[in-house]
C-alpha cells in the first residue's frame, strides 16, 4: 500500500513537471502582457505603436544606464529597460543594448568615451551619493544614442529643471521616456525636418531672448528666420515679390514673437495668403508699452497703448481681437520690491505682482493636458468675433476667476505691489489670454482694390487651417542670468518653472498636425512615490514582518504537513 502511494505520488510530480513544461512552451509562443496600472503606464501609447508597426528596418539604441546606481537612478534604468521592451514587443527590428560608459578602469579611455558621447550630445550628470555620514560623487551619462543607417540621434533622459526636487525630475523623466524614444525614431525616419521661421524686421524677439525656445525646436524641426522686407532683386533690378511668397510658403509655420513697429501693406499680404495657402501662424502680441525695464529704471511709469502694429483688422478678420488694456490678476508670479530700509540699505522681499499673471490650465485639450500653469507678463484680453466663414475659436488659456481689466493709458508702480488687492474689484473671471482658432479663413484682402493682387498670386480664402493668436510677446521669452539663456519659463526670481516652453511646443506640434507626439508628451502617467518620512518611522516594523511571517509560514505548513502524514498512515494502518 505505502508503495503504491509512493507511486502515485511520483506520477503526480512528474504531471506537474509535464503542465509546468508545456505553458512555458505555449508562453514563449504566445507572449501577452496585463497591465494593471490605472493609467496604462506599461502600455504603449496608440501613437507609438502606429509608428513602430510601419519601421521595416533594424533601429539600435544604446542605453548608457548600465551600472551600480542609487535607487533613483536605478529605477529610471528599470523603467527604460520596461519602456524598450514594449517597443521590441511590437517589433523585432528594435535592438537595444544597456551599456556601462565608465566601467573601464583606465582613466584615459573612460575620459575619451565621455567626450565622445559629450561631444554625440549627452551631457554627464554629477551624482552625490550619500553613504552613511559622509557624501561621494559619481558620474552618469543618463541618456542614449538612437541609430538608423548611417544617422543617429542623442537622447538625454535625466531631466534636469532648475527648480524641480530630484523626484520631480525623475517623475517628468520617466514620464517622458516614451515620447523621448518615439519621436527620436521619428525624426530618423523623416529625410527632412518641417521648417519653421520666426519673422523678424519689425523689432521682434531674437538672439539670447528666444534662444531656449530655438533650441528646444531645433530637435524636432529646422528652424530659420525670416525677413518679409528683405528683397532679392529680379533681372530688371525691382524687388523679386513672387521668390519672397515662395520662401514663405516653404515654412510649415511661422512665429511672430513681440513685434514692435507697424506692418505695413506689403508686409501683410505676405502672412495673409501665407494662411491662405495653409501655413500655420502663432501670433504673440503686446497690446500694451509696458516693460520691467521701465519700472527698474523709474520706479514707475505710464503704460500706454503700443504703436500701431496696423494688425487689428487683420486679426478682425480671422476672428480675434486684442484689447488695449492690461490684465491684474491675484493669481500672479512674485517680483522682488523693496519694503524697508536698514541703514539705507533696501530690504527686498517677494511679492505678488499682479500684471504677471498665472494661468493654470483647465481646458482638457491636447494642447494644455497635463501642462504646467503658464506665467504672462503684461498681458491684455482677447475678444473673439463673428466671421463671415465658420471659425471655431477655442479659449486654451485665460485668466483665474480674480482678475479685472484696467485700461490704458495706466500708471503702474512698485508700490502697487504693495497694496492689498480689493476682493470686490476682481470680478472678472476667465478673461481669455490665448485663442485657438480653427477653420476656412478668408482673406483680409478679399474684395479689395489692391494692386498687390495684380503682381501677386492671390487666394480668397483657406482650405481648413489653425492659428493661434496669444496677447503677450513675453511668453516666448527666456530670462537671461549672466549672459546665459535660462530654459523658458523659468523664473529666476521664484526659482520656478512654468509650463511656457511645453506651451509652445505643443502648439506648434497641434497647429502641424503632429497629434500623435502631442498625445504622447502629455500622457498622464502618476508615479507613486513612497514617503520617505513614513518609511524612516516604519522601516524596522516592516523589516520584522518580513523576516518572521515567510518563516512562520515555512513551520506552520511544516507542522501542518507532519500531521496530515501522520494522520494518513495511522488510518491505513
Amino acid at each position: 500500500m505505502v508503495m503504491k502511494n509512493r507511486n502515485k505520488d511520483i506520477i503526480q510530480l512528474i504531471s506537474i513537471f509535464i503542465i509546468i513544461i508545456l505553458i512555458n512552451i505555449i508562453g514563449s509562443m504566445v507572449y501577452h502582457r496585463f497591465d494593471l496600472t490605472k493609467e496604462g503606464r506599461y502600455s504603449l501609447s496608440k501613437a507609438s505603436k502606429k509608428l513602430l508597426s510601419e519601421i521595416d528596418d533594424y533601429i539600435y539604441i544604446e542605453v548608457y544606464l548600465e551600472g551600480d546606481f542609487p535607487a533613483g537612478i536605478e529605477r529610471l534604468s528599470l523603467e527604460t529597460k520596461q519602456i524598450l521592451s514594449e517597443f521590441k514587443t511590437q517589433n523585432d527590428f528594435i535592438q537595444f543594448t544597456f551599456i556601462n560608459p565608465t566601467e573601464s578602469k583606465d582613466d584615459k579611455t573612460r575620459n575619451e568615451i565621455l567626450k565622445q558621447l559629450y561631444e554625440k550630445g549627452i551631457n554627464p550628470t554629477n551624482l552625490q551619493v550619500k553613504n552613511g555620514d559622509s557624501y561621494t560623487e559619481k558620474i552618469i551619462i543618463p541618456g542614449a544614442i538612437v541609430k538608423f543607417g548611417a544617422n543617429e540621434i542623442a537622447v538625454q533622459l535625466l531631466k534636469n529643471q532648475i527648480a524641480s526636487s530630484p523626484d520631480q525630475n525623475l517623475e517628468q523623466s520617466i514620464r517622458e521616456l516614451e515620447y523621448e524614444f518615439t519621436n527620436a525614431i521619428k525624426q530618423l525616419r523623416s529625410s527632412l525636418k518641417p521648417s519653421i521661421a520666426f519673422l523678424k524686421g519689425h523689432g521682434e524677439l531674437g538672439g539670447l531672448d528666444i534662444k531656449d525656445l530655438r533650441n528646444s525646436l531645433a530637435q524636432q524641426y529646422s528652424v530659420d528666420e525670416i525677413d518679409l522686407r528683405e528683397f532679392e532683386v529680379d533681372s530688371l533690378g525691382k524687388p523679386n515679390l513672387k521668390k519672397k511668397l515662395r520662401d514663405l510658403k516653404f515654412k510649415k509655420l511661422l512665429l511672430i514673437a513681440k513685434p514692435k513697429s507697424t506692418f505695413e501693406n506689403l508686409d501683410k499680404y505676405f502672412i495673409d495668403q501665407y494662411i491662405m495657402n495653409g501655413g500655420k501662424v502663432i501670433w504673440m502680441l503686446d497690446a500694451t508699452n509696458a516693460d520691467m525695464d521701465s519700472l527698474s529704471n523709474k520706479g514707475s511709469f505710464i503704460a500706454s497703448t503700443l504703436r500701431d502694429l496696423n494688425l487689428g483688422d487683420q486679426l478682425f478678420k480671422y476672428g480675434v481681437r486684442i484689447n488695449s488694456n492690461l490684465v491684474e490678476d491675484i493669481s500672479s508670479s512674485k517680483i522682488p520690491v523693496p519694503i524697508s530700509f536698514v541703514n539705507d540699505i533696501p530690504q527686498w522681499e517677494l511679492v505678488p505682482w499682479r500684471f504677471f499673471p498665472v494661468s493654470i490650465p483647465t481646458l482638457n485639450h491636447p494642447i494644455t493636458s497635463n501642462l504646467n500653469a503658464v506665467k504672462f507678463d503684461f498681458v491684455s484680453s482677447i475678444d473673439t468675433i463673428k466671421t463671415n466663414t465658420i471659425i471655431n475659436k477655442t479659449v486654451l488659456l485665460h485668466t483665474s476667476p480674480y482678475s479685472r481689466l484696467v485700461n490704458t493709458p495706466y500708471e503702474i508702480s512698485l508700490q502697487k505691489a504693495l497694496e492689498q488687492p480689493v476682493q470686490n474689484d476682481f470680478n472678472i473671471q476667465h478673461a481669455a489670454i490665448a485663442v485657438l482658432l480653427e477653420g476656412t479663413f478668408e482673406s483680409l484682402f478679399k474684395n479689395r482694390i489692391n494692386k498687390l493682387s495684380d503682381e501677386l498670386p492671390f487666394i480668397e480664402s483657406s482650405k481648413p487651417n489653425r492659428m493661434i493668436v496669444i496677447s503677450d510677446g513675453d511668453i516666448a521669452k527666456n530670462q537671461i542670468s549672466r549672459g546665459a539663456a535660462l530654459p523658458l519659463g523659468y523664473d529666476n526670481y521664484e526659482k520656478r518653472q512654468y509650463g511656457n516652453k511645453d506651451f509652445i511646443l505643443n502648439a506648434i506640434d497641434y497647429l502641424l498636425e503632429e497629434d500623435a507626439l502631442i498625445a504622447v508628451r502629455t500622457r498622464e502617467l502618476k508615479m507613486r512615490l513612497l514617503d520617505k518620512q513614513k518609511i524612516n518611522l516604519e522601516k524596522s516594523f516592516w523589516q520584522i514582518i518580513n523576516l518572521v511571517i515567510p518563516i512562520a509560514l515555512v513551520i506552520i505548513f511544516g507542522i501542518f504537513k507532519q500531521y496530515a502524514r501522520k494522520k494518513k498512515y495511522s488510518n491505513e494502518k
